[in-house]
């Protein structure tokens, strides 16, 4: 930054600075209320199940015989699995799918028709969510089904599942809670963040600033540089408490992550913006925030995954910036993704165009002179 503008700089960040920390909303909606969530969810929502869902499967045969063709042919019967290949596929291929996300299970067949088990892999990390505790109980219910036909009181036949993860073999639930929670804190703080150019257009103070001859652009750059402190305290606070109350595991690929925490930022700073320019008032404000933040946070993949969502709802989930936000730091910090790879630059391509087109639409409806 050039020598001069550096002191007006100092002074416009000092301001945003105390008129944000000062304010007790955002120390209860950006810090207290994230980690509130953190603690009820991961206690209490982590291990629920249940609600309609389809779940994506692979199959895996290693050799043919009637039992695994028996079950393969029950399998397809089951309206709410949905295969991604037709065909039986080499378990190597299948976890590969299953690490990259693009199948929810992969259920392994018996190998002979003797066997006395069969095989289910899952995510790790989402071992406790609802989708893996729904596809488990359909298999147990099968299983139970065979032995109950089977002949003799002893169990004959169970089903051996194992969870398969794309980073570290330490990694649990709780990690999938704390990095879609820590992107729900972020998103929440550029939402609400913005209410003060709201207050500050409303008194007059913003057309008293113009007239002054402090740069706007400097004004605009030490929000910014307040929104990045904010969003810093929140991750810190969330990590740490995440991994030393409920014991989360971290592998983070940082560049990745930084680049992520970078656009999400400024991007929901983004929507926040146009949400300003939208509004005449504080509660009409508040009132759009609450109702973007609400609608984002369940359907999201902040707290569980979005197969457990109706088919009519997935596509609206599909567009939501929050969606791809999650999905990025969960990668970054979760499975060690680093930038080159397609679902990284796709997380980035959404967030960038949901910012670029909130800070245009922001820009033309806000009245940067209204007293």
């Amino acid at each position: 930054m050039y020598r001069n503008g550096w002191k007006p700089f100092k002074k416009l960040f000092g301001a945003q600075f105390k008129m944000t920390f000062r304010d007790k909303n955002v120390w209860f909606w950006s810090i207290f209320y994230p980690v509130l969530l953190l603690v009820i969810f991961i206690m209490i929502f982590g291990g629920s199940s249940g609600g309609s869902f389809t779940a994506k499967l692979a199959l895996v045969e290693p050799a043919s015989n009637t039992l695994a063709e028996d079950l393969r042919s029950g399998l397809k019967q089951i309206d709410v699995f949905e295969y991604k290949s037709e065909t039986p596929v080499s378990r190597e291929k299948a976890e590969e799918w299953l690490k990259d996300r693009d199948v929810d299970a992969v259920i392994v067949l018996p190998q002979s028709a003797d066997a006395s088990s069969l095989e289910l892999l899952l995510n790790k990390e989402k071992q406790n969510s609802p989708s893996s505790q729904a596809i488990q109980s359909i298999l147990n219910n099968i299983v139970l089904q065979m032995n109950s036909a089977a002949s003799g009181a002893a169990p004959a036949f169970t089903l051996k599942t194992e969870f398969v993860s794309a980073g570290s073999e330490e990694l649990k639930y709780t990690d999938f809670l704390l990095t879609g929670l820590i992107a729900l804190a972020i998103s929440q703080a550029g939402l609400f963040g913005m209410v003060s150019m709201v207050e500050m257009r409303r008194n007059g103070l913003l057309k008293r600033l113009i007239l002054t001859p402090a740069s706007m652009g400097l004004f605009g750059l030490g929000g910014i540089a307040v929104k990045f402190i904010l969003s810093a305290i929140q991750i810190v606070l969330l990590t740490l408490i995440g991994v030393l109350a409920f014991g989360a595991h971290i592998n983070m690929n940082v560049p990745a992550f930084l680049i992520v925490f970078i656009v999400g930022t400024l991007s929901f700073a983004g929507i926040g913006f146009m949400l300003a320019g939208f509004s005449k008032t504080m509660e009409s404000y508040f009132g759009m925030a609450n109702l973007t933040s609400f609608i984002m946070m369940f359907i999201s993949g902040v707290f569980f995954d979005i197969n457990v969502l109706p088919s009519y709802i997935k596509p609206l989930a599909n567009v939501m910036p929050l969606t791809y936000f999650a999905n990025g730091i969960r990668d970054s910090m979760v499975y060690d993704l680093g930038m080159m790879n397609a679902t990284f630059w796709m997380n980035i391509g959404v967030m960038l165009a949901w910012g670029l087109v909130s800070v245009i639409i922001g820009s033309k409806f806000y009245n940067w002179k209204q007293p």
